[in-house]
């Protein structure tokens, strides 16, 4: 069954505890990143026994990955994530955080292009995908951050592999989109493509009724 996690992208905190508060009860997590670090554990109320996605895309010295990565464990987080282009010595440190959060592999935003993504990467996607999932394999990550798009890729390469597909770049048909992602679904497109979680931030936040948006996305999901 595909997961709805919403994106709570606000600067203002008392604007997210209340899409928060209001959304408790009919989606399987809340995701926030460095802007709402401080309301983490506020929020974690909120999730009851649910997700609290803490997605600060890690990448740094392996001791200042592994402090930080062990604040997002303390604050309850279930979910972190981990720039692949880290070095070895990084995931050798964090690799005993791996049974206490999902640890989830950054490797291609979905606000980046084939263009911008060759720019960063001077391979093949396969290959991309290939050397960033060997990695999320060996060190025991839980899933993998990923347009629904990718997930072909991503199975052609590593047909076998357990990891979870959480998938940001998920847009509703009515809603106008600001052009930051650049790789991007329906929520049912994504669904089909084999998307184990849909991050869902403005579509469901701006809608004039977040709910009825959310029950909406469900009915389409199981048609």
């Amino acid at each position: 069954m595909t997961k709805i996690i919403v994106a709570l992208d606000y600067t203002n905190p008392l604007d997210a505890l209340e899409m928060a508060a209001k959304l408790r009860d009919v989606v399987d997590g809340f995701k926030i990143n460095h802007a709402l670090w401080s309301q983490s554990v506020y929020i974690k109320d909120y999730t009851k026994d649910n997700e609290l996605f803490i997605d600060c895309k890690l990448w740094d010295t392996p001791n200042t990955v592994k402090q930080v990565l062990q604040k997002i464990v303390d604050k309850g987080a279930t979910m972190a994530t981990i720039c692949t282009q880290n070095s070895e010595s990084v995931f050798e440190a964090i690799q005993p955080f791996a049974s206490m959060t999902k640890l989830l592999g950054v490797t291609y935003l979905t606000s980046w292009d084939e263009q911008e993504r060759t720019a960063l990467y001077n391979n093949t996607v396969e290959q991309m995908w290939e050397t960033s999932i060997d990695k999320m394999i060996k060190y025991k990550f839980a899933g993998v951050i990923c347009s629904p798009l990718d997930i072909k890729t991503i199975k052609f390469v590593k047909p076998y592999n357990h990891l979870i597909k959480v998938c940001p770049g998920i847009q509703t048909k009515n809603y106008e989109s600001k052009k930051d992602q650049k790789r991007v679904t329906t929520p049912k497109e994504g669904q089909q493509l084999g998307a184990d979680f849909l991050v869902i931030g403005r579509s469901i936040t701006e809608s004039s009724d977040p709910i009825d948006t959310i029950q909406n996305i469900r009915q389409s999901l199981s048609a």
